[in-house]
């Protein structure tokens, strides 16, 4: 399978479908991907059984402000400067470039960087959706280890994080973001072939692909579409009613709601709010909460909507898919479950069938 000019809307539309409202505004990220692959050529999608068990996979992407990312071109140098920084560190050649995370533009700037580096991308990420923290990573719970962390603005500049534990990587990583100007490119959770086959989330960058192609089809009906090529369910169609945000300890913190139109006419739904869509109620009763995804849609066009650029009076249709199974278990629970986000409630699943 190949990412080209042909199909790299189609996946920037999953991927942010699959971010739950988060994970950065995917369109600087879709302009710079598709004029990398027109210059450089499309890039290979490889399953991990593909490789050498030994190949090295480099997990990258964004870390820090998505908003302040969203005020930078990146100059698609900070790939080729990723991959000299972990050749050097780990004395091996760079096989395959991975998206750590499949959502929004952290699942496009890798594709730039492979195209730009002729490298393949990895079938596969580390998140399955868009989680805030480094360690919120389905390789975390493999047990392997986030460091070396590298780190560059694409100017040349670059920093090696070598952290204690993958939670100590998630605080330096930040501030040396941080002293980035807000955000920059990074390179983590390096492993090789056989590890990326048990402990990466498989098949993540064609199910974008696959969501984006069946939702660019349509002219009507994205909601309930969405839901069943997810093995989902619609929790609502109507208006955005009300929505309070804040900002604080590096997240945006905050509520909406949706009064229901239509068929849903009397029913409001509450939707809980840090960076991502986290939680959703109806009378005070948990409907769903993370690592399950809800993502918001507008009515209008089907175009995925985030919590940044949630408005009042947006008419929306709200989805509950399935999250990856690695999230479902009590380990992953620990890590990414809604107490893990200071929500004072258990789990919920909101959708009953498997994730495919």
């Amino acid at each position: 399978m190949l990412l080209d000019t042909a199909n790299i809307e189609a996946f920037a539309l999953g991927c942010a479908i699959l971010s739950a409202g988060g994970g950065g505004d995917p369109g600087i990220g879709l302009v710079m991907a598709r004029h990398a692959i027109a210059e450089s050529g499309p890039v290979e999608i490889i399953d991990p059984d593909a490789l050498d068990p030994e190949a090295l996979i480099m997990p990258c992407g964004l870390i820090g402000s998505p908003t302040v990312a969203q005020e930078r071109v990146w100059s698609g140098e900070e790939g080729a400067q990723l991959v000299a920084a972990v050749e050097g560190s780990t004395h091996s050649p760079v096989s395959a470039m991975m998206c750590y995370e499949i959502a929004g533009v952290n699942g496009l700037l890798p594709v730039m960087w492979a195209s730009r580096q002729g490298k393949p991308l990895l079938d596969a990420d580390g998140m399955g959706r868009a989680f805030p923290e480094m360690q919120q990573q389905a390789m975390h719970i493999a047990g392997i280890a986030a460091s070396p962390a590298l780190l560059t603005d694409g100017r040349g500049n670059v920093i090696v994080v070598n952290a204690a534990g993958n939670r100590d990587a998630e605080r330096l990583v930040r501030s040396c973001a941080a002293t980035f100007g807000g955000t920059c490119a990074g390179a983590l959770y390096t492993m090789p072939a056989r590890s990326a086959a048990k402990a990466a989330i498989r098949g993540s960058v064609s199910k974008a692909l696959r969501i984006g192609q069946m939702m660019t089809k349509r002219r009507s009906g994205w909601p309930e579409a969405l839901a069943d090529e997810t093995a989902g369910r619609v929790l609502i169609e109507g208006r955005v009613t009300e929505i309070e945000r804040r900002t604080g300890a590096g997240f945006s913190r905050g509520h909406a709601v949706v009064d229901g139109t239509g068929a849903c006419s009397g029913r409001r739904l509450r939707l809980e709010l840090q960076n991502e869509v986290l939680v959703a109620l109806e009378d005070g009763e948990v409907l769903v909460t993370v690592p399950d995804i809800i993502a918001m849609l507008t009515l209008a066009d089907g175009h995925p909507v985030g919590t940044e650029r949630l408005h009042h009076g947006q008419r929306v249709g709200v989805v509950a898919l399935p999250g990856p199974d690695v999230w479902r278990t009590e380990e992953g629970l620990q890590v990414v479950g809604p107490r893990s986000f200071g929500y004072d409630v258990d789990y919920v699943r909101g959708v009953t069938g498997a994730d495919h």
